[in-house]
């Protein structure tokens, strides 16, 4: 069986993304007169604060990958993460989520972080982006729970299954960061499987991966006051783009800004846990869901559409100026080599 290139995996990508919306959109067919009402009625001012919001969200980011990276390069500065941030976040739309880790690896490495020092701290950094945002779910929804129970009734088994999924898929990307006796059992599961040799090259890049985890993992996880740092700048930072909702919903009076963010971190980990490129359509369903129960879908919808624009769209316009700007100066240290 021949394997599928890259363009042909972009294109799948992005048809899987076209029907999906496409789905969405009939399912909410009727209401795209109303959401476009919504929309047309946005103050210029809330377009501003949102946007706001997702710059001060990259600001944290980038303190974030400044903190990690200084740990392999001393010299790392907070410009040259801020210009990451955005490099990657349009990367990250380009290719619909997966191609955020190579970019951030081609950036790490023009920078002075090694390969194999950038994938650890890429991953380990990953991590604990996931525990932040299933930690906040968690802290919120039980200090909102008869309110979330009450008013989320009819979705109270999925938010518990998407409660459990989070909890798996967040140990099982924790121990194969940091636990070495995981990366054992990985390993001995990979040989049973390969034991006619199909798969020898990618569970060998694995393997590989393993390895290099373990040794970062090890560098890293030795500095608890750091990672416990990353941890609370992680919930700044979430708090920006999780208080979007509020800030354009806010005049219709139905809740306070703590229940507002405890509606959308909730919102997050659930579509975080449905399989699609980038969040795309799971978001959009899930908070057009949870907050249409409260404001109608009309508004939620109209809310969702400005969320995506602004933790979406904007970076990406952001980060094309800096991949356009890093192109550029890749091609003149090109040139000062061969010369």
């Amino acid at each position: 069986m021949k394997k599928l290139t890259e363009t042909q995996k972009s294109i799948i990508k992005w048809a899987f993304v076209l029907v999906l919306l496409g789905l969405i959109v009939y399912v909410f067919r009727d209401m795209a007169g109303p959401i476009a009402k919504q929309l047309v009625k946005t103050s210029p001012w809330i377009v501003v604060l949102i946007l706001v919001a997702t710059l001060l969200y990259g600001v944290f980011e980038s303190m974030i990958t400044m903190l990690f990276a200084r740990q392999y390069n001393p010299t790392f500065t907070f410009r040259q993460a801020f210009g990451m941030t955005y490099f990657v976040s349009f990367y990250r739309t380009a290719t619909l989520g997966s191609g955020a880790g190579v970019s951030a690896l081609v950036y790490l490495n023009e920078y002075g972080v090694k390969t194999s020092e950038a994938f650890g701290m890429y991953m380990i950094e990953y991590a604990v982006h996931k525990l932040s945002i299933g930690i906040m779910a968690v802290i919120l929804y039980l200090l909102h729970f008869h309110y979330m129970n009450e008013t989320f009734a009819e979705y109270e088994a999925y938010i518990g299954i998407g409660f459990v999924a989070t909890v798996i898929i967040t140990i099982c990307l924790l121990l194969f960061v940091c636990a070495g006796w995981f990366h054992q059992i990985l390993k001995k599961l990979m040989d049973l499987v390969n034991y006619k040799g199909r798969f020898t090259e990618k569970f060998d890049k694995i393997k590989e991966q393993c390895d290099i985890m373990e040794t970062e993992s090890k560098k890293l996880l030795r500095h608890w006051k750091l990672l416990l740092g990353v941890l609370l700048i992680n919930i700044c930072k979430f708090s920006c783009w999780f208080m979007i909702p509020y800030i354009v919903l806010y005049k219709s009076g139905a809740f306070s800004p703590d229940v507002a963010l405890a509606i959308t971190t909730v919102s997050v980990m659930l579509a975080a846990v449905i399989p699609t490129p980038a969040g795309i359509g799971s978001s959009e369903f899930v908070m057009i869901a949870m907050f249409g129960a409260i404001v109608g879908s009309a508004k939620a919808g109209a809310m969702a559409l400005l969320y995506r624009f602004a933790t979406f769209v904007f970076p990406c316009a952001l980060g094309a100026v800096y991949a356009a700007k890093f192109a550029v100066i890749k091609q003149r240290k090109n040139k000062k080599k061969e010369v």
